[in-house]
This record gives C-alpha cells, structure tokens and sequence, in this order.
C-alpha cells in the first residue's frame, strides 16, 4: 500500500485527475481487503512498519478522504502541483499510521505539516492564509519537540522506541512526566485550550484542505495517544490526569456552546472538530478497552461525518459567494436533493442512528460512567449542544427566503450530491463491519 502511493505521489506530472482517482481507489481496495486479512492481528514487515487494525483503519480513511477531497475541488490553479502536494500528504499520513518506531512516527508526524501548509498557502482563499499557516506551525511544532524529547529519553535510558515493545517496562521518569510528553498530540488533536490554529487555518484552506485536516490529520494525535498510553505506566488517579481530562471536558463543552453563536459556517464544522476530539481524549486516556475502541469509533466518524459537512458547506459558498450563515438561506427551495444530504449529514453530526458517531459516544457514556459521573454529566450536556447546533446550521441555510445575491442553484452538480452521499453512506453502515 505505502510503495503503490509512492509510485502514484510521484506520477503526478504524468497523469490527469481521472487517473489519479482511479490510482486512489485501487489502492483504497488493496488496503479494504488488507484489514478484512488482518482484522485486530499483528503483521510486522522488517521491524520498522506495522499493520494492525488501528492504523490501516486509520490508513483506508485517508485514502477515502483524498479521493472525496479530490472530487470536491473542481479548478484550481497549478493543478498538477495541487495534486502532487496532496499525494505528498497522504503519503506522509499512511507512514505514519504504519510505523511502528516512535522516532520514525515523530518524522512523518511532523513531515505531513510540510504538504499542509504548502496547500493552504498556495491555494488558501485570503491573505490571512499566511497567518494562519504561522499559528499551526508554531503550534504544532513547538509540542511535538516535548514528545521528541520524551522519546530520546526512553533511548537514552537504554529502552526501545518501538510502539510494540516496550510494554510496562518504560521508564519511571518518563512516566513522572507523562502529561508534558503527550502535549503534542493534545495539539494536533486539537482539545481546549490549545485549539486556536484550527479555526484559523479552516477558514483559510481550500474545501480539499479542510477536508484533509478535519477528516486525517487530526487523527494523528489520537493515534499518537492510544500508542504512547499502551505503553506508558501512569497511576490514572494522579492529579494531572485528572486536570488534564476536566479541562478538556469542559473545553469540549465551551466549544460546543461557541459553535451556537457562530456565523461562518467552516468556524462553526471547526469549532465542533474541538469537542468531539475532547471525547477521543476521554477514551485514549481511560486505559479501558471499551474506551480505546470508542475513540476509534469517533475518530472513522468525525473524519466522515467533518469531512462531508465542510464539502457541503463549500457547495453552499459556491452558490451563494458568502461564508456567513445568515446569507445562506432557502435552499430547500431550489436545489431539495442537496438539503436532503445535507440533514443526512447534521443528523450524523449529532450521533443519530445509526450513524458510527452514536456507536462512539454510548462507547464514551459506559466509559464516563467508570472514571467520574462529572465527566458523564460533561457528556450529557455536550451531546445535548451538538444537536442544537447541527439542526441550527441546517435550518438556516435550507430554509426562509433566499438572498437575493444568490446565485442559481439550478446547476448543482450531481458530482456534490455523490461525494455527500459517499461520506454518509459509509458513516451510517460501517457499525456492521467494525470488530
């Protein structure tokens, strides 16, 4: 899989769009028939990458959200340079994911930023874009040094930096620190307060950025997270675990409640991105079996279920020249098919049935349920919020009047409907081949 998206990245040049998909979804099937060989066992290639569940779950979702990223753009400048640095990041996702040593995961984990910030830059809708690609850099880099540095601490102590191998026999200093070390994937994921790039560089980034970071790359730092707790020692009634956890819940509810008064519509798919990332932090840090299948629920999901929404809310920016939410209204009356999916999407975004969000979430409820019935009551009100904030963005934009600076919405393609259509249809009946 790894070698085909290399030969596929570097074909770029000599290929056209239609060929690339169809190089895309070949390699999507080799790696759906790979997790239907594997399942939950273990295949080591040479020490240094690793297929289990997990990461060619995670692997299959990046393929699906390039090939939907790909179909959502329809023309940009530069396009070949588009396409090659798009091909750059999926390759940089799929290593990471298939790893197994820590120093190589840290490199890929740090390389995809590379490709990232090159897309929002070059093909970013404003000259904030700028901006916005500093705020993630420093972000993101500057958290990720501590999770290096705890690294080179296992090495030099004479352990392992293999994510199989090391088991409980990490080292206790390590372990003293164990919340300093994670503070990267804290920021990759995003949970509150350390969420400040994401909404920054949603709004600037082209429909198939946002799409790429939403739907993948923020599922680096839960990765992270599941692989360095299998293998830290940490006594889950310290203090900072607890801090860490309160925060990030109440984060996730403030988030929420902030996506209500939103007005843009990408702050508003951004800002719930911060809550539902607050969950998969719940389950990778509860040390229960349920809680890590959970996050990995919410995490296939969220990359779904985030990915179709800022589709569909790119459709609503072409056809209407404007962002805001109160300049998008009454496209129920033009175009019934899109404001079908789109409530198809909205209900998902707030884990209806049987959509895989609400198979994540009852996983996070027992899991709340075991830690503290505070973190139960955080839920509750979360789930509560998120309805009303995904049936909020529904209702005004699909129905009342619409502006009359809108464009006609009679040329609405049917390849929009589809790549909705593609993001639900796999979010609602995916339960029924999960392990």
């Amino acid at each position: 899989m790894v070698m085909s998206v290399v030969v596929a990245c570097f074909s770029m040049f000599f290929l056209n769009k239609s060929m690339i998909l169809l190089v895309l979804l070949c390699i999507l099937f080799l790696s759906v028939l790979e997790i239907g060989v594997f399942e939950s066992d273990l295949v080591m290639l040479s020490g240094s990458v690793s297929y289990d569940f997990l990461s060619v779950s995670l692997s299959v979702l990046s393929i699906l959200i390039m090939i939907f990223s790909f179909m959502s753009s329809a023309k940009c400048n530069r396009e070949k340079l588009f396409y090659f640095s798009n091909m750059a990041l999926l390759l940089f996702l799929i290593l990471a994911f298939c790893t197994s040593s820590f120093i190589g995961f840290f490199f890929f984990f740090e390389s995809a930023l590379i490709p990232l910030i090159l897309i929002i830059m070059g093909w970013g809708y404003q000259f904030e874009r700028m901006e916005a690609s500093t705020y993630m850099f420093i972000y993101t880099v500057f958290g990720s040094l501590f999770f290096l540095f705890g690294v080179c601490l296992l090495i030099y102590s004479g352990m392992s930096d293999n994510m199989l191998s090391l088991g409980n026999n990490i080292d206790k200093k390590v372990s003293a620190f164990w919340w300093l070390f994670v503070l990267g994937f804290l920021i990759k994921l995003p949970v509150y307060p350390f969420h400040l790039w994401l909404p920054k560089a949603h709004v600037e980034a082209p429909v198939a950025g946002s799409m790429m970071l939403a739907g993948v790359v923020l599922k680096l730092g839960g990765y992270g997270l599941i692989r360095l707790m299998n293998v830290m020692s940490v006594s889950f009634g310290l203090k900072s675990y607890n801090l860490m956890l309160s925060v990030a819940m109440v984060g996730g509810v403030y988030a929420s409640l902030v996506c209500c008064r939103q007005v843009d519509m990408k702050c508003l798919v951004a800002y719930s991105s911060v809550g539902h990332m607050s969950l998969v932090l719940l389950g990778c840090l509860s040390n229960i079996g349920m809680g890590i299948k959970g996050a990995l629920f919410i995490m296939i999901g969220h990359g779904l279920c985030s990915s179709g929404m800022f589709s569909l809310v790119n459709v609503f920016y072409l056809h209407s020249g404007y962002r805001n939410l109160y300049m998008n209204k009454g496209f129920l009356s033009k175009s019934p098919i899109l404001c079908l999916v789109g409530f198809l999407l909205c209900s998902s975004n707030m884990a209806a049935p049987p959509s895989l969000n609400l198979f994540g979430e009852v996983l996070m409820f027992i899991c709340s349920f075991f830690i503290s019935y505070c973190f139960l009551l955080l839920l509750t009100v979360m789930t509560i919020v998120s309805a009303v904030y995904s049936l909020h963005l529904y209702t005004t934009t699909c129905h009342g009047k619409m502006s009359d600076s809108s464009n006609s919405l009679d040329t609405v393609s049917y390849n929009a409907v589809f790549v909705l259509l593609s993001h639900w249809i796999p979010l609602n009946f995916l339960f029924l081949f999960m392990p």
